[in-house]
């Protein structure tokens, strides 16, 4: 009996043209893409995540006050401004040294007077001394004359009284030059004991005046201006912080020495070596590339940061070329690096590669899906892009893409 055909029937009952066959099937499928195992390098990428910084900065340090161990902030230039050398860009509170300033000024004005005071003692003590040689000098001549009248003429104790008057005169002048003498010798010490004090008096005026010059800070050179850290409060300086002494306030980077200050997880840093180069990308530019070289690798890892165990280690790349107009300090950086991890030896593209319920590898080996069979496979590095095949498909062997896979999972 042959098979009935099913009639197809408008709504209005009026008979339609059959459903149109199905077209012939083609002699032969097309023949799917095989890849053939081959011998190749594995490169994986290696990213570091860091910062652009100059490798050359001029610091500005808090300054070191003798009689403060801690200064405030008055004034900050603004950060990321473009400071030329010679202008203002920090002063701190000085209130505290315009006081001592005014203290060590009068005390030397009272310095200054007692030195004038004491040289004007000392002129009228000369004058006196000097008075007082004088006169004994003119007693001198009255009792030599007296003292030469002859013996014959004058009654024996008259003339005895003379020749002791002279002696006498001739001690008193001794003992009015020595007097003189003295004053001579001590004057300059006398004066020097009050000069000693003018000294110091000036001195401490210096020490204030060179202290109230370090409060206020201009720029040694020109850059842009970047502030430092405040530690204690988690976050950049500000005007109004109080820092001690040595404390970075600033700092003036030399654009022409940028480099990228970055990390690299320690699970990476076995691929890593000075002299490896990468590509610098930015994320303030994303049309930027750069290319550049590791310079230095620290040997000592540290935390990522407070809340996390990883580990990271600082790596060091330098630029190519700086472009100072576009490459600015604080800007996020990323350095990729391709890392060779295996030469010369059977590899796949990933996407040839499948993994079964089980989590084992496996590859579609063959030309045909017809003929092909699942193998699973052994493997070795894996990079980026390929892997490398230990055991399981040999160089040479045909590989389909691992989509075919599902023919013989139905």
């Amino acid at each position: 009996m042959q098979p009935i055909l099913a009639q197809n029937f408008g709504i209005n009952g009026a008979k339609k043209d059959p459903l149109p066959a199905p077209a012939a099937a083609p002699e032969e499928a097309a023949k799917p893409d095989a890849y053939e195992v081959g011998r190749s390098e594995i490169i994986t990428e290696v990213v570091l995540t860091g910062e652009l910084k100059a490798e050359r900065s001029v610091v500005i340090n808090a300054p070191d006050i003798r009689s403060s161990f801690s200064n405030m902030v008055t004034f900050l230039a603004p950060e990321g401004a473009e400071i030329k050398k010679g202008e203002r860009i920090v002063e701190f509170d000085d209130s505290s040294l315009e006081s001592q300033k005014s203290e060590a000024e009068r005390t030397l004005d009272e310095v200054e007077l007692t030195i004038e005071k004491t040289k004007a003692d000392l002129e009228a003590q000369r004058c006196d001394l000097l008075n007082s040689v004088a006169q004994a000098e003119a007693n001198l001549e009255v009792s030599q004359l007296y003292g030469r009248i002859g013996k014959e003429l004058l009654p024996a104790n008259t003339y005895q009284q003379y020749q002791l008057n002279l002696e006498k005169s001739k001690l008193s002048l001794q003992k009015a030059q020595e007097q003189l003498d003295n004053f001579e010798k001590t004057y300059a010490s006398e004066m020097a004991l009050v000069e000693i004090n003018r000294s110091q008096a000036e001195i401490n005026l210096k020490k204030i005046e060179s202290d109230t010059r370090l409060l206020k800070v201009d720029a040694p050179q020109d850059g842009i201006l970047v502030y430092g850290d405040n530690w204690q409060s988690n976050r950049k300086i500000q005007v109004g912080d109080t820092l001690h002494h040595a404390m970075e306030v600033a700092r003036l980077p030399d654009l022409s020495s940028m480099q990228v200050v970055g990390y690299v997880y320690d699970t990476e840093y076995g691929l890593l070596s000075s002299g490896i180069r990468g590509t610098i990308t930015l994320d303030a530019l994303p049309d930027f590339r750069m290319e550049g070289v590791i310079v230095s690798l620290t040997n000592v890892g540290s935390r990522k940061d407070f809340t996390s165990e990883k580990k990271v280690f600082q790596a060091i790349v330098k630029p190519d070329k700086v472009t100072p107009e576009m490459m600015k300090p604080g800007m996020t950086a990323r350095v990729r690096i391709p890392v060779v991890i295996a030469k010369d030896i059977p590899a796949i593209p990933r996407e040839f590669l499948g993994v079964d319920a089980e989590g084992k590898y496996f590859v579609v080996k063959g030309t045909e899906s017809k003929t092909a069979s699942i193998q699973h496979v052994e493997l070795g590095k894996i990079g980026d892009r390929l892997a490398q095949i230990v055991s399981g498909v040999s160089v040479g062997d045909p590989l389909l893409p691992i989509q075919y896979s599902e023919e013989f999972s139905k």
